[in-house]
């Protein structure tokens, strides 16, 4: 599949997708915004694939989106005169929300590997990755609050999750940058690398996600979601019918299999 603004490569079960606007920092556009949409649905309908991995052309991951994306052309006055409906379900916001949730929400594991700049609604599309690892380059920003706006793709969600709630509240009220050292020890980072070794780093983690057993790493991507709004009573009754789920399948044969023949697993997804 070809497309202008990202590229999306598929080997064996992995997808990558890559931010390519080196130019522009990998910047958001309105070309780029249903690229990216479009990329996502179809790696989360690909059944060969078993995990995504986002990234970024040159030397940022995403730094935001541009301005000319916003209703109006980014003309302050023009948007004013729109009125807040007309701006609520404009392409922006439909369109972010199909990207967000669209990776959130997709059963196979997602991995944000930051080389770079990580900055507004870039910074939320890392968030929206079950795992981020970074390069000791990499620096984070919220800075909608400089442009006296609220933050449209989710860090008011995302954030408290990510780096706990004072921390959370800093970032959105001042809109000051975080490092990548700062990052790793607020919990944000699963894996801090020098921009030398990141994508080794990052990859010894992917290839042991795509060699595991899909089944259950689709039930635990779920239910961590879902038990983040639930209580431990539904919890326990939602993980017995998962478990009951993996241990019917021919996965749990062949791990149990290849445990007591002391093999490396062959993991079918069935």
């Amino acid at each position: 599949m070809d497309f202008e603004t990202i590229l999306l490569d598929k080997k064996g079960n992995l997808a990558t997708l890559t931010f390519n606007r080196p130019d522009k920092s990998n910047a958001l556009n309105r070309k780029m915004m249903e690229e990216l949409a479009q990329a996502i649905e179809d790696v989360a309908q690909d059944k060969e694939i078993r995990a995504l991995l986002l990234t970024g052309s040159g030397n940022a991951f995403c730094a935001g989106a541009d301005l000319d994306i916003m209703p109006g052309g980014g003309n302050a006055n023009e948007m004013g005169e729109l009125g807040v409906e007309a701006l609520r379900t404009s392409f922006l916001f439909k369109t972010a929300k199909k990207i967000i949730l669209g990776i959130q929400r997709m059963e196979k594991p997602t991995i944000a590997m930051i080389n770079g700049a990580c900055v507004g609604a870039g910074f939320d599309i890392a968030l929206a990755c079950d795992i981020r690892t970074a390069s000791e380059k990499a620096k984070f920003m919220c800075g909608f609050v400089k442009l006296g706006i609220f933050p449209g793709f989710g860090a008011a969600w995302f954030y408290p999750r990510a780096m706990g709630l004072a921390k959370a509240f800093e970032m959105l009220y001042t809109g000051d940058m975080l490092s990548a050292k700062e990052a790793k020890e607020v919990g944000m980072l699963n894996k801090l690398s020098s921009p030398e070794d990141l994508e080794t780093d990052t990859m010894k983690m992917v290839n042991k996600i795509i060699k595991g057993p899909p089944i259950a790493l689709r039930l635990m991507k779920s239910q961590v979601y879902k038990g983040m709004n639930t209580n431990l009573d539904a919890a326990l009754d939602d993980a017995a019918v998962c478990e009951s789920i993996t241990l019917a399948s021919k996965d749990f044969v062949e791990g149990v299999t290849a445990f007591r023949e002391k093999r490396v697993t062959e993991f079918k997804d069935k």
